[in-house]
């Protein structure tokens, strides 16, 4: 008796997911079909996309818990300490102008201007591909990366997560240009 009542309470839990994941589907499906072309026809910039933003966060949560259940808050931790962790790499990693100091008030200026500036993309850019990398990487650890032994597992999982983050953060590096250029490559001559 307790075995089918155990497998009924595993089915309504199945149920629930499906209904988070089928809700986050319609909040991403509105956030890019409905307020996305709202927000575009009425904006100049993308800092006012406040709605499109708030959607796919709301989206991407909820997905999450349909997909993670009970381990949703692990999950959200792995993504802040990804972000802390990119964070912490682009501030070492990105490439500053090497000034050098001069009797000038106005080059000095500039100078804490630009390490402002520097310091700002690496907190935003390291948080952002942060995120991105961490999403990915759920996906790619929940999907992928089966293993029995457990060292070689945290072997592979520390490898890939590096990888993305690499290729997040390259991407990203880049600028919005990357997407030309890869259409640049297949493109026959």
């Amino acid at each position: 008796m307790s075995d089918s009542n155990g497998f009924t309470r595993i089915k309504q839990i199945m149920k629930n997911k499906k209904w988070f994941l089928i809700a986050a589907a319609v909040v991403l499906l509105i956030s890019l079909c409905i307020i996305f072309p709202i927000e575009s026809s009425k904006s100049d910039f993308i800092a006012d996309y406040i709605y499109t933003y708030i959607t796919l966060v709301t989206a991407v949560i909820i997905a999450m818990y349909g997909l993670m259940g009970k381990n949703f808050f692990k999950g959200l931790l792995f993504i802040f300490c990804s972000a802390a962790f990119s964070v912490f790499c682009w501030f070492f990693l990105l490439p500053t102008d090497e000034l050098t100091e001069s009797s000038s008030g106005f080059l000095a200026l500039i100078v804490v201007i630009l390490t402002v500036f520097v310091n700002f993309a690496a907190l935003f850019m390291g948080t952002v591909t942060g995120i991105i990398s961490g999403l990915l990487f759920l996906i790619v650890n929940a999907r992928v990366l089966k293993d029995e032994n457990r060292y070689k597992l945290f072997a592979k999982r520390l490898l890939a997560y590096l990888l993305i983050l690499v290729i997040v953060s390259m991407l990203f590096y880049k600028g919005g240009d990357w997407i030309d250029e890869i259409s640049d490559y297949f493109k026959p001559n």
